[in-house]
C-alpha cells in the first residue's frame, strides 16, 4: 500500500487542527509535493541544514518539525546561503517538511499539556483558551422524506465536526409554510396556492471557510427550488484549547523545590530562577518555548510561579516586583519533550491503520546555547 505525504498531512491535521494556529503563524506543508511517498519519517523541533543533510543519508521521506521552515514569505531563493540551500536539497531529494507549530502548542494533548503533565500537574486548563471564531451554525429546514439525504450531503462536506468528533447534528420536527410565486417552479405545492409542509430543522456546526462549499452541496441535494437556510456566527470558547496551561501542584513547595523537581521532571542540567526562593507554590502556569507574552495574563491568574523560557531581564524584575516566581526553562527544552511522544502517537495510528512507516526521533538537534564555567 502507498502512504503519501498527503495521507500524514491528514494525520497531523487530527492531531493538530490547523485552524488552531495563531493568525501570524505557518503551519502545514512548507516544502514538498503531497504525492510523494513516505516509508520513513522523522520528528524534529528545527528544520536545520545539518537535520536536512542526516535526513538525506537516512533515507528519509517526510521531517515533521515544531518550528516552520517558511515562517515569512520568501522573496528570493539564494543558494549561498544556508537556510535557501537546505530547501533546495530537501526538494532535490524528494524530501517533505512539515511544520506543527502553535496548533501543536494549543491543542488539546499538545506540548504545553505534555510539559503540565510532566510536572505533575492537576486540574490543567489554557491560559489563554482558544477562541473559535472561525465556527458557525447552520440550520437548514428539510422535508421528512429527504431528512437522510440532505443531512448525509452536508457531513459529506465537513459539516458537524466539534473536536474529535463527526456527523454531528440536532434535528426537531415542526410545519414550514410558503406560497410558490408565478415564475417557480416548486417541489411541493401549486403556483399561487398557500401551502403547509411537515418539515425537518437541521442544525450542524460549520467552518465559515467551508460555507460556500457547504451550502452548493446543499443546493444539489435538497429537494427545494429555494432552500431556506441560516448561519450563524459563534464565537465558541474552548475549555481545554489555548495558550499555555495553569494548574495545581500535586503537593505545595517552595520555590527553590520547585526548581528541583522542574529539573528531575525534564531531565535538565539547570533552570533559571526568578523570586524568594522559600515562596510557597500551589498554582503554577507553564508555557512551552517563549512565554514572555504572557507575563501579563500569567499576572492576572493569581498563580504562584510560572515556568516557560526565553524570559528576559524585564521580564524577571516585572515577575519579582509582582512577587511571584519563574523557572525559565530555555526554549529548546520546554518544547524538545514533544518529539518522543510525537512520534509514539504517529506510530499507534499507523500500527491502527497497517501502514508500514518508520517514524524515528531525529537525533542530530542540540540546544544551541552551551554552558562554559
Amino acid at each position: 500500500m502507498l502512504i503519501t505525504v498527503n495521507d500524514i498531512i491528514g494525520v497531523m491535521k487530527n492531531i493538530a487542527p490547523p485552524n488552531l494556529a495563531e493568525s501570524w503563524d505557518n503551519v502545514g506543508l512548507q516544502v514538498g509535493d503531497p504525492k510523494w511517498p513516505v516509508q520513513r519519517i522523522w520528528v524534529a523541533l528545527d528544520p536545520l541544514p545539518e537535520v536536512i543533510k542526516a535526513a538525506i543519508k537516512q533515507n528519509i521521506d517526510l521531517i515533521i518539525t515544531h518550528h516552520p521552515l517558511l515562517l515569512h514569505p520568501l522573496k528570493s531563493i539564494n543558494l549561498s546561503r544556508p537556510d535557501h540551500k537546505m530547501i533546495a536539497d530537501a526538494i532535490s531529494n524528494q524530501i517533505a517538511i512539515f511544520s506543527a507549530h502553535t496548533n501543536l502548542d494549543k491543542v488539546t494533548g499538545g506540548i504545553n499539556d505534555l510539559l503540565a503533565t510532566k510536572l505533575q500537574m492537576r486540574d490543567i486548563c489554557p491560559i489563554i483558551p482558544d477562541t473559535e471564531s472561525d465556527k458557525a451554525k447552520l440550520v437548514v429546514f428539510v422535508p421528512k422524506s429527504h431528512v437522510q439525504q440532505v443531512r448525509d450531503a452536508l457531513f459529506e462536506k465537513k459539516a458537524g465536526i466539534i473536536g474529535q468528533y463527526s456527523n454531528c447534528s440536532f434535528q426537531s420536527d415542526g410545519m414550514g409554510t410558503f406560497r410558490p410565486g408565478e415564475l417557480s417552479n416548486p417541489w411541493l405545492g401549486q403556483k399561487g396556492q398557500f401551502e403547509e409542509a411537515e418539515e425537518c430543522r437541521i442544525e450542524t456546526i460549520i467552518s465559515l471557510k467551508d460555507a460556500p462549499e457547504i451550502l452548493n452541496h446543499l443546493e444539489k441535494n435538497h429537494p427545494y427550488e429555494s432552500v431556506a437556510y441560516d448561519i450563524y456566527a459563534l464565537n465558541q470558547v474552548s475549555a481545554s484549547q489555548g495558550l499555555g496551561r495553569v494548574g495545581h501542584l500535586k503537593t505545595p513547595m517552595r520555590l527553590q523545590d520547585l526548581a528541583d523537581h522542574v529539573i528531575e521532571c525534564l531531565n535538565l542540567s539547570y533552570v533559571r530562577v526568578i523570586g524568594d526562593p522559600e515562596l510557597i507554590v500551589k498554582e503554577l502556569a507553564v508555557c512551552s518555548g517563549s512565554g514572555g507574552s504572557l507575563i501579563k495574563d500569567v499576572l492576572s491568574l493569581g498563580v504562584q510561579a510560572y515556568v516557560t523560557g526565553d524570559l528576559k531581564y524585564h521580564d524577571a524584575r516585572n515577575i519579582e516586583m509582582n512577587q511571584i516566581g519563574a523557572i525559565d526553562v530555555a526554549h529548546f527544552e520546554s518544547e524538545h519533550i514533544f518529539i518522543n511522544d510525537l512520534v509514539s502517537k504517529l506510530q499507534t495510528i499507523m500500527d491502527k491503520r497497517q501502514w508500514k512507516i518508520d517514524i524515528l526521533p531525529c537525533q542530530v538537534e542540540r540546544n544551541p546555547f552551551y554552558l562554559k564555567t
